[in-house]
This record gives C-alpha cells, sequence and structure tokens, in this order.
C-alpha cells in the first residue's frame, strides 16, 4: 500500500532525526549529468535506473542560536552540526527500504540537485539566496535525499508567500560579504558556469560565493540570518507568515517592522558562552 508506506517512510525518517519530510516523484531534469573522479582526474557519467521513480527529500535544521552568530566559527557549528546529522540519518532510512525488500540510494549534496527535489516534494519554496525556504524553519536547514523503488504517494508543491515577499526584500543581498545574490527582478539566464538557463528564479554567482566561504574558513550564514523568515515559533512570528501568505500588500511594511525589531542582527559571541 503505497499511501501506508509513505507514512511508514516518514515516521521512521524523524525517529532518525529528520525535521521534516517530504515525497516526489524524480524528475530526471535534476539529476547531475556527470560526477567527478578526483583519483583518476575524470568526468563520468550519472546512471540512475529508470525503475527509482521517486525521490525522498529530508530537511535537517540548523540551531537558530548559532546562525545568529554568523560569520564566525562559532556560529560555523549550525551548518556543521546539520551536515553531521545528515549522513547517519539519510543511510539508516536507506537501509530500512531495503530491509522491506525494494532499493535506495542515499545521497547528500551529490548525484542530483536537491532544491528543486525538496521543492517538488512540498518541503518550501524557492528564494531570492537561491536555496529552499521551509515554513517551519525558514531557510535555516540542510538537505539530502534519497532514490527509492519503493512505491509511495507523491506529496505536492506549496506556496506560502515567499516568492512574492523575495520579490521586495533584499536583505540577504545586502549582508552578503561576496555579493553572489541577485538583487532586484528574477531572470532565466545564466550568470556563471554553475548556473543554467530556462527556469525562473535568482540565480547565486556560486561562484563568488564558494570564494569568499573558502577565504573565511567556512564561516559564513549571513543570508540565512539575516532572513526573516529564519524566526522561532511563536505567535507573533505566525501571525507575521499567515499575513505573507494573505496579504502579500503588506510585505514591504513586515520587511521593516523586521529590521526596526532588529531581527537578523548578528549575536556576540562571547554573550553564546555566557548564557
Amino acid at each position: 500500500d503505497p499511501s501506508k508506506m509513505s507514512k511508514v517512510v516518514k515516521k521512521v525518517a524523524k525517529a532518525y532525526g529528520a525535521s521534516l519530510v517530504g515525497i516526489c516523484e524524480l524528475d530526471r531534469r535534476w539529476l547531475y549529468s556527470h560526477r567527478q573522479n578526483v583519483l583518476e582526474k575524470r568526468y563520468e557519467p550519472v546512471e540512475i535506473p529508470e525503475e527509482y521513480k521517486y525521490a525522498i527529500a529530508l530537511a535537517f535544521e540548523m540551531n537558530y542560536e548559532l546562525i545568529k552568530l554568523s560569520p564566525t566559527h562559532t556560529g560555523a557549528a549550525g551548518p556543521t552540526s546539520a551536515y553531521g546529522r545528515m549522513p547517519l540519518t539519510t543511510g539508516s532510512l536507506a537501509q530500512f527500504i531495503r530491509y522491506l525488500g525494494y532499493k535506495a540510494i542515499p545521497m547528500g549534496n551529490d548525484t542530483a540537485l536537491s532544491i528543486p527535489i525538496a521543492v517538488d516534494a512540498g518541503l518550501g519554496e524557492l528564494s531570492r539566496i537561491g536555496i529552499l525556504i521551509t515554513p517551519e524553519y525558514g531557510p535555516r536547514i540542510r538537505l539530502s535525499k534519497i532514490f527509492t523503488n519503493l512505491p509511495l504517494v507523491p506529496d505536492s508543491p506549496i506556496e506560502f508567500g515567499v516568492w512574492d515577499f523575495c520579490m521586495k526584500c533584499e536583505k540577504c543581498a545586502n549582508f552578503c560579504p561576496a555579493q553572489a545574490i541577485r538583487r532586484g527582478q528574477p531572470t532565466d539566464k545564466i550568470n556563471n558556469i554553475c548556473n543554467r538557463e530556462g527556469l525562473l528564479r535568482w540565480p547565486v554567482d556560486a561562484e563568488k560565493c564558494f570564494s569568499w566561504w573558502a577565504r573565511s574558513e567556512g564561516i559564513c550564514s549571513n543570508c540565512i540570518r539575516v532572513c526573516p523568515f529564519n524566526k522561532l515559533s511563536g505567535w507573533l512570528h505566525e501571525t507575521v507568515r499567515w499575513g505573507v501568505n494573505n496579504t502579500p500588500w503588506l510585505d514591504s511594511l513586515f520587511i521593516k517592522v523586521d529590521d526596526l525589531l532588529g531581527y537578523g542582527k548578528q549575536a556576540e559571541v562571547e554573550r553564546f558562552w555566557d548564557s
């Protein structure tokens, strides 16, 4: 029963440590064409058999207090701790599926694009940052996925006002030290070798982002820190989220209030350790 198995897979995924789980049919446009064989210094084609018809998207929450410290080495523990949970959870869920008699391929950032798969699986919306924004955690998540031939029931993509909000908000672009985030309107054009044409979005200049990230020893999560969707649960924030989804003409006001209340400002490392 695909419906029952979908519920089981989601229950097991969360029991193993995933924060969010979604299912979609595998769209092969999101597969990488090749992978690099570093030892032999050559590229090999990525070949996923047609029997793998489904993708399970997993999201892992990053610690809110640590992300507030970006860009610092202490703050970098937010992303690294999420990455640390990813392989254990993703690999364990894949093995669970294999024990049921089906095939499963677990992966992190390799083999296919995680963000469009997560969008297809209903975990969130694409944003100006170029990453996924979820209703529960905003952009404060990391993604993995599993390809499987286990029959499942796909979830539907969701919309909760992110696209319209990002059209008016440029906080992530303003606070990006690499100036890698596009301002203004989305486009279907490319801006470097890491982009592909044909998809309307805000293409991130990944070359600039990675170059600065490497020079700074991987400590930057500024775009996530300052995003107005990066909030903990609470009646006030839930009310604003409702407003973003239902009253988009108030988005500019929500952005101004977010600034006035000081959200997104970098927290002090000393206070983190003393608290």
